[in-house]
């Protein structure tokens, strides 16, 4: 896969599959938090494959799977929250770290405040949240993939 197909395909799977994986998807079918907890990072990983050596896409895809674990809801303090904003800003770190790392954890923190607070929670949906964090990663790990940053 080149470079500009990775960064529009990565991004964009990532972003789909982990809003899937989040809270309810309508009505009538709640959000399946398999697809963001497992599948997404064997996508992960099996891509990786195709960059990097195996050991690198294995430990990506176990980040990614504790990362995806981790709880961040209303019973989590800010500290808990800022920990797993930290996480998943350092899935791509066996292949490499980018600005883009940085920015994943900033725009956790920034959208989660502003999708649960009661002034802008209407405008700032969850679901907003939810596919930016898919796209965010995304965006970190392939970046990584392709060569830029700090790539080891």
């Amino acid at each position: 896969m080149n470079p500009e197909l990775l960064m529009v395909f990565l991004p964009g799977c990532s972003w789909i599959l982990f809003a899937l994986g989040g809270t309810e998807i309508s009505s009538k079918i709640k959000g399946q938090k398999w697809i963001r907890r497992f599948l997404l990072p064997v996508i992960y990983g099996i891509i990786c494959l195709f960059f990097v050596a195996w050991y690198q896409a294995i430990l990506v895809t176990g980040m990614a799977i504790i990362g995806f674990s981790l709880g961040y809801g209303d019973s989590k303090s800010w500290l808990e929250r800022t920990a797993v904003a930290g996480w998943y800003s350092i899935i791509s770190l066996p292949i490499g770290l980018s600005f883009w790392n940085v920015s994943t954890g900033l725009m956790f923190l920034g959208l989660f405040w502003l999708s649960n607070n009661d002034a802008t929670k209407e405008i700032f949906v969850h679901k907003i949240w939810e596919g930016t964090m898919g796209l965010m990663i995304g965006i970190q790990l392939a970046y990584v993939l392709i060569g830029k940053g700090w790539v080891w």
